[in-house]
C-alpha cells in the first residue's frame, strides 16, 4: 500500500507547495492537515476506541472520526470520506457543519518512535441521524465506539496520555450549546 502523502503547511497554517509522506511528516514535525468530525447523539458525543494496531494512542478513546488531508485534497472532502471509511456514515457535505480549526503540537514515543504531530485541524460536527448498532466500523482503525457526556469527554482530554485536546472538546460543547 501506498504512504499517504500531505501538503505541508507553512507558520500561517496555509499549504506552502510542498509535500511529504506521512512517516516523515510526523518523524520530523511538519505543520500539515487533518479533519475531526464529531458526531453527537441525544447530547452525548461518539467516541472512537482506537484499534490496538495504531501507530499513535493505540486502544484510546478518540475524535468519532478523523483523518489526514491528503495533499491536493480540500478538508471536507476529506471530512466526507472518513466519516464514510471509518463509520460507515455516507453524508453529504452539507450535513456537515464546519465549527472550527484548532491547531495542537504534541510529541510522544509509541512503540519505540518518536511521534511528532504538528496538525491544524479542521473541526467538523455531524448531528444527523444515526444509531450505534448500524455503524460499520473500520476494525484497522477502530475497536469499538461509544457515546459519553461532555464530561467524560473533558475528563479524558485532561490527561497526557489520551488523545483528545481539551481545547476542541470545550469548543465543541460551547457550539453544541449554542444551538
Amino acid at each position: 500500500m501506498m504512504e499517504e502523502i500531505f501538503d505541508i503547511l507553512d507558520e500561517n497554517g496555509e499549504v506552502s507547495g510542498e509535500t511529504a509522506p506521512r512517516s516523515y511528516v510526523h518523524r520530523h514535525g511538519l505543520y500539515h492537515r487533518t479533519v475531526h468530525i464529531w458526531l453527537i447523539k441525544d447530547g452525548k458525543v461518539l467516541l472512537q476506541r482506537r484499534s490496538p494496531h495504531k501507530d499513535s494512542f493505540p486502544g484510546r478513546l478518540d475524535i468519532s472520526s478523523a483523518g489526514h488531508i491528503s495533499a491536493g485534497e480540500e478538508p471536507m472532502i476529506s471530512a466526507v470520506r472518513e466519516l464514510s471509511e471509518e463509520l460507515g456514515i455516507m453524508v453529504s457535505p452539507s450535513e456537515l457543519e464546519l465549527i472550527g480549526k484548532i491547531s495542537r503540537h504534541y510529541v510522544k514515543r509509541f512503540r519505540g518512535e518518536i511521534f511528532d504531530d504538528r496538525e491544524l485541524a479542521f473541526v467538523y460536527l455531524y448531528m444527523g441521524e444515526f444509531e450505534l448498532s448500524q455503524i460499520k466500523i473500520q476494525r484497522s482503525e477502530i475497536s469499538e465506539v461509544g457515546l459519553y457526556s461532555f464530561e467524560d469527554c473533558i475528563r479524558l482530554a485532561e490527561d497526557d496520555n489520551e488523545p483528545l485536546n481539551i481545547d476542541e472538546i470545550l469548543m465543541l460543547r460551547k457550539f453544541f450549546k449554542a444551538l
